[in-house]
This record gives structure tokens, C-alpha cells and sequence, in this order.
């Protein structure tokens, strides 16, 4: 439960700065579908072979996770493939917009 809650609390977050700084991360609402369903099909491809052929795993035992498995994922990594690139597109727009 912790990371999921740290996970939202970070999109939260990114949304509150994307809308207090009127950032642009997009040009149109298409844009935006398209570059973050791109990056979970492909984050979430790389996680499932990695996790299949033991790269790395996820501890079940541990009390930061909800628990729900959805293939060899847990629940909180599909979110994390969309969460993350969003907070580092945050990030990179909103340094543009103050160094512009």
C-alpha cells in the first residue's frame, strides 16, 4: 500500500504543478494518449520479460505492495510506467519554462 500511495501522491503532485505553472507538456489531448499509452505498453513489456526471465522480482511479502498481481506485475508497476516518464516530462517542461 506505502509505494501505491507514493505513486499517486507523485501524480498528484505533478498535476498540481502542471496546472499551477500552466505547463504544456502535450500540444493536444491525442498527443498526450499516444506518448503515455506508448510508454506503458513498452514499460510494461520490458518489466514482464525482466521479471519472467529473473532479471528481477517483487517481494509479495513485503507491506508496500497492494497484493494484486496482474500477470507477473504487481498492480503499483503498471501505474509506475505511467507515472514516472509523466514526472520526468513535468520536470523537463517546467525547467524549460523557467530558463525560456
Amino acid at each position: 500500500m506505502e509505494y501505491l500511495l507514493l505513486l499517486v501522491s507523485i501524480l498528484i503532485i505533478c498535476i498540481i504543478i502542471n496546472l499551477s505553472y500552466k505547463l504544456q507538456i502535450f500540444k493536444t489531448s491525442k498527443q498526450a494518449a499516444v506518448v503515455l499509452l506508448s510508454l506503458f505498453i513498452i514499460g510494461t513489456i520490458l518489466d514482464s520479460f525482466a521479471v519472467f526471465r529473473g532479471y528481477w522480482s517483487y517481494n509479495e511479502n513485503k507491506t508496500f505492495f497492494v497484493g494484486i498481481k496482474i500477470g507477473v506485475l504487481p498492480l503499483e508497476e503498471y501505474l509506475f510506467v505511467i507515472v514516472i516518464p509523466f514526472l520526468t516530462l513535468t520536470i523537463y517542461a517546467l525547467v524549460r519554462k523557467k530558463t525560456t
